[in-house]
């Protein structure tokens, strides 16, 4: 299993990213929950999943 955190480009909201390496996923892609930013192309290969542990302030950005 990896851990990793990863932050939306575009509106600076935080995820925690966990990955396990020994389970096959479902191949797509991750979305900002906050600004349907793409985060992640997932190919399947491993399982990932995404948590959003900092939501920006609404200052930071746009629609």
């Amino acid at each position: 299993m990896r851990k990793s955190d990863v932050t939306c480009p575009h509106c600076e909201a935080g995820y925690r990213r966990i990955e396990l390496t020994s389970k096959g996923g479902t191949a797509g892609e991750f979305r900002c929950l906050v600004c349907g930013h793409m985060i992640e192309l997932m190919d399947g290969s491993t399982d990932v999943a995404f948590r959003l542990t900092v939501q920006p302030s609404k200052t930071s950005y746009a629609f």
